[in-house]
Formats: C-alpha cells, structure tokens, sequence
C-alpha cells in the first residue's frame, strides 16, 4: 500500500479530520465524537494559525491526522504533538510513526528544541510514544465522585465574598489575573491572554455547554475562582449526568482558608440540583499545592491517569 503524508488543507480536509478522529476514538467509553460546527467554531481559536495538520493516506484513503502546534507565548522553544490519530483498521502498518516524525520536522523547522504530547496510560500509548524517543515527564489525574451524597458544606471562609458572577469583560479580566498570578509556579504555566479566555467562553455559549463562574473576593479585590457546568450533548451522548469542575485557582497568599473547598462544594450542590449525579476534574498529581489531597478529602477517586511525555528534536 502506498502511504503519503500531506499538509492538512483547510476548507477541504475538516470533514476527513473529524471522521478519522471519531473512528480512532470510538473504543473509549468517555469519548464525545466530534461534530463539523464544532470543529468550525474551536478553528477560530487564536491558537489555530500556529497549528500544522498533516493527513496520511494509503492508497489515496484518508486514514490518520496529526498536528504540530507552536506557541508564540512561550519563551522556551518546545513544541506540542497531538495525535497521531489513526483508524483502527490500518494501526500497526506505519501510519502513525510515519506522522509523527512529519510533526518532528516541521517543529524543527520551526526552531523548536522539545515536544510534548499527553496520552492515556495505556500500554499501547505508552509504548508507541517510547518507541519515539519520549520519556513520561508529568502525571495527571482524572478524578470522579458521585453527588448523591456531598460532604456536608463548610462555613463561608472568615472575611471572604464567594458567589456567582456573570462572565462581564471585567470579571474575564480579572479572573485572567488572578490565574497567571495563581498558576505562574505550576507546570507548563505560561500567561494566559484575555482574547483566549473571551474566546472559549464565546465558544462554550454557542454549543450549548452549561457553564457557571465562582468569584471569591477579599475586600472587593478577586482572590479566587471557579469555572463549573455541564455539557447537555454530553450528557445525552454517555447517557450520565456528569459534570465538571473545569478551572480553579486560589492566589498564593490566600491558600488553606478554605475558600477552595468552599467554592468546590457550593459548585457541586449546584450541579446536583440541576440534575447531575457525578462530578469530574483534572488534577496534575504533584502540583506545588497539593490539590490532590484536597479532592481526596472531598471524595474524589481516581478514574484514569494520563501521561505527558517529552522529547528532545
């Protein structure tokens, strides 16, 4: 069979994109298939002109994708792999480290010196990345509880305003500050643009997904937040109502006063009442805050582990 890596041509290649996505992500239980509007609207990101897709194909058949992405906010030259995405049938023959190594060469090209990419912690992932070159660097979490029976919800932290707000240009505004102060010490950090924040919560609204905003403030001055909702077209697609806490930050300064913990239990009773019956998030297991520990003693188990892997070009 004749294999060919080509560049990815947008107006032309969506559709190829997304049936190779969905087929090569069908076996996972979790997995929510991509639709056309979808993939239209998030290529609007301020992220995208940095992105470059490569499509394989056998015998002129689209059977893989895989992008390259570079991002002009960091000052370190590392670049970022996603995928390869390869449809199960023709797995095995090439396909996938034909991709990836079309990836490498365009971030060289690019003057990158690293790449990462996150996968599953499944021996196949993991296998095919070691087979690459790339080492596990970092582990992160995916946590879950049901919501049928909550810890019982904590006083409101002494001295500190904690409610919903409407996501307003100010509020985005300061929500931004109050993250790239909170997660400058976390890794892979790098400041995080308003345009960015505007743009998924834009996005989010316009696919329907629920979302709602925590705000904890000190004096008037934000201090912490909490981004949490749902997903109805989720929600339908695995037939559960999970939820999801999806973004929380707390300024240094302001940590062990109980307002994480306050805000995530308030956040959860709200989703119980509008119908959810499980919660999830995502924690980088060895964070400098150990929010691991605080989610465990909210009765957060383990679900999967992913991993993020590295390479030197």
């Amino acid at each position: 069979m004749n294999l060919v890596i080509r560049p990815y041509i947008r107006g032309k290649d969506e559709q190829a994109r997304i049936d190779i996505y969905n087929r090569s992500h069908a076996e996972d239980e979790d997995f929510f298939p991509s639709k056309i509007e979808d993939v239209l609207r998030y290529d609007q990101s301020p992220e995208e002109p940095h992105r470059r897709r490569f499509i394989a194909e056998l015998d002129g058949i689209p059977v893989g994708v895989a992008f390259g992405n570079v991002d002009p906010h960091r000052a370190e030259p590392k670049g970022f792999l996603s995928g390869p995405h390869v449809v199960p049938e023709h797995r095995r023959k090439g396909v996938g480290t034909a991709l990836a190594r079309r990836v490498f060469e365009d971030l060289r090209e690019r003057g990158m010196k690293q790449v990462e990419t996150e996968e599953r912690d499944l021996p196949p992932a993991t296998g095919f990345l070691e087979s690459l070159g790339f080492k596990p660097v970092r582990v992160f979490s995916e946590m879950r509880r049901t919501l049928d029976a909550l810890p019982p919800a904590p006083a409101a932290p002494a001295g500190v305003d904690v409610g919903l707000v409407d996501p307003t240009p100010d509020v985005l505004d300061a929500v931004i500050a109050v993250e790239n102060e909170a997660f400058k010490e976390h890794f892979n950090h790098r400041d995080f643009t308003l345009a960015e924040l505007e743009f998924l919560v834009r996005a989010a609204n316009e696919e329907g997904t629920v979302s709602h905003l925590i705000l904890a403030r000190v004096g008037g001055t934000p201090v912490g937040y909490l981004w949490y909702g749902y997903s109805p077209d989720l929600v339908a697609h695995l037939k559960k109502n999970r939820g999801g806490l999806w973004d929380l930050g707390v300024l240094k300064r302001f940590r062990c006063r109980g307002i994480a913990s306050y805000m995530m239990t308030t956040a959860m009773a709200h989703l119980k009442r509008e119908g959810m019956d499980e919660v999830e998030l995502r924690v980088d297991d060895t964070n400098v805050t150990h929010a691991r520990r605080l989610y465990e003693r909210l009765g957060f188990t383990l679900a999967y582990r992913n991993l993020v892997h590295r390479k030197d070009l």
